[in-house]
């Protein structure tokens, strides 16, 4: 043990995580703050309706990326010294970024006249949606170069310019924020960002432009790949939120502020997601047999497993941390946040398997696991929120992973570790 914690502390894996792990863990901070600043200025009616239209921009966004993020890493990990292939890769990505605007237009359109939605929501979601999929776009491509330094300071700019300007309107505004003011706050504000990441990548030599001919082609490529990852990233995100939509079905906004809120405080944990797709997707993606493959497979899951024992004295601070939040407010959220703590910390363990199936090209048996814990949601979200209310919503959030856990783990025994 005492060789393997040498080996792995004196690696550049180890110093690149450090790094682009302290960035997330203030990009996450500062999202955790606005969150808890938006709760605490509002009603907590208000702040359910806050959550559950919150809870739509997760699924805009995988619809604007449309897998292309992992996609960019995938592809330009191993074609970054070669201009021409890197201006058809991006010109053919922004073409597919277009159409997947021009499909939220549409929905977008149809939400209006089927559904009656309020069509300030619908703009700021759609707009909201497409401008944030640029920070994860430009971010694939920061990462697919390994240009961790630059990544540390991109990953916390967007969440700490929207908490800076809350502070702002809160502050200056001639009247109390509502929670539309604070979702187009939360949505709009990366447009003000864009264009920083061209000052970053400036010493970059790239292009963004190929023949139009093998753009079609590639766009025909990535399509058959980015379908499979959008789709997987789709049920991914549906299933982690979806909750809230039966809770608002089933009981009143307030239970979904309380759902909502408690899931808030877990934003930490997705920017270690994020972090260790980050640092694991481009060297899995450029391993030149299986045997590499699985060594640095095997590390990366050590490194979760180490990252996910440290982080396990957290579930004895639900109270505590709540209280200090939110006063009493949602002290109905200590329970659920103690049943979805160790969920978290067991999707720490899995995800650099999920990591891989992309590296391998496979985002289909991705999708696969991702819809069968969708249905499971389904199945469990019916049967214990109307009963147990949002205790019955963590703990469908919690049963609904294990099964898909169960057969990942069963697709790597069978296909790659046995043998």
């Amino acid at each position: 043990m005492k060789i393997i914690l040498n080996k792995l502390f004196s690696s550049g894996f180890l110093k690149s995580s450090l790094i682009v792990s302290i960035s997330k863990v203030i990009s996450s901070l500062s999202n955790l703050v606005f969150m808890v600043y938006a709760v605490n200025i509002i009603s907590k009616t208000e702040n359910g309706y806050l959550q559950y239209y919150l809870g739509f921009l997760p699924v805009i966004l995988a619809v604007a990326e449309l897998g292309i993020p992992s996609a960019i890493v995938k592809y330009l990990s191993v074609a970054k010294s070669d201009l021409n292939k890197i201006g058809i890769l991006m010109e053919a990505t922004l073409l597919i970024k277009l159409i997947s605007f021009i499909i939220l237009l549409i929905a977008g359109i149809v939400s209006y006249f089927i559904f009656n939605m309020d069509p300030l929501i619908i703009f700021v979601l759609v707009v909201g949606g497409t401008v944030t999929s640029f920070l994860t776009y430009f971010e694939s491509i920061i990462v697919s170069y390994r240009d961790y330094k630059n990544l540390a300071i991109w990953n916390p700019i967007g969440n700490i310019t929207k908490l800076i300007l809350l502070h702002i309107c809160n502050t200056y505004s001639s009247s109390p924020l509502t929670y539309i003011d604070i979702l187009v706050l939360f949505s709009l504000s990366p447009l003000l960002i864009i264009g920083f990441y061209f000052y970053l990548s400036r010493k970059i030599e790239f292009k963004w432009t190929g023949d139009f001919h093998e753009v079609i082609l590639r766009i025909k490529e990535l399509s058959f790949f980015n379908l499979w990852a959008f789709l997987a990233s789709i049920f991914a995100i549906l299933s982690d939120r979806m909750e809230l939509f039966f809770l608002k079905l089933y009981h009143t906004p307030d239970a979904v502020a309380i759902y909502g809120t408690t899931l808030q405080l877990f934003s930490g944990f997705v920017i270690l997601f994020s972090t260790l797709n980050s640092l694991i997707l481009p060297r899995l993606s450029v391993a030149v047999n299986q045997k590499e493959f699985n060594k640095l497979l095997f590390k990366s899951m050590f490194t979760s497993l180490i990252v996910a024992i440290i982080l396990i004295p957290g579930l004895f601070l639900a109270e505590p941390i709540l209280t200090f939040l939110f006063k009493n407010k949602y002290s109905e959220s200590i329970p659920v946040f103690k049943i979805l703590y160790p969920n978290y910390l067991l999707q720490l363990l899995f995800a650099p398997l999920g990591i891989a199936l992309f590296a391998m090209g496979k985002p289909k048996i991705l999708a696969m696991l991702a819809f069968i814990r969708l249905l499971s949601g389904v199945i469990l979200d019916n049967i214990l929120i109307p009963e147990y209310n949002v205790g019955g919503a963590g703990i469908s959030f919690f049963l609904g992973q294990i099964i898909s856990w169960l057969v990942l783990l069963g697709y790597f025994w069978a296909t790659i570790w046995k043998e």
